[in-house]
């Protein structure tokens, strides 16, 4: 089995204990940033072993990092302000 095997079986595996984690129903800082910190390095291994980006321009290279680590900060922060935006997006 080749490298790109390997961190694809990984991901397989984050994105199933992800969804677990999720399936539980408890609603709690620590599940939350747990849940977002496995998205993040999911993002991060995409990046670096699937888009290749280990030798792309340092530049584009950490914007593409940057953008990963928003996507975990909007996950706490829709656990941070679940009131607020359901209320902001409910129809009443």
């Amino acid at each position: 089995m080749g490298h790109a095997e390997k961190i694809w079986l990984l991901l397989i595996g984050l994105t199933g204990a992800g969804a677990w984690l999720a399936e539980t129903g408890q609603s709690s800082w620590g599940l939350s940033l747990v849940v977002a910190g496995l998205i993040g390095y999911k993002g991060h291994l995409v990046i670096d072993h699937y888009m290749e980006m280990r030798r792309a321009n340092p530049r584009f290279r950490r914007l593409l990092h940057a953008f990963v680590a928003l996507v975990p900060l909007l996950v706490l922060l829709s656990h941070g302000f679940s009131d607020v935006l359901k209320r902001m997006t409910t129809i009443a």
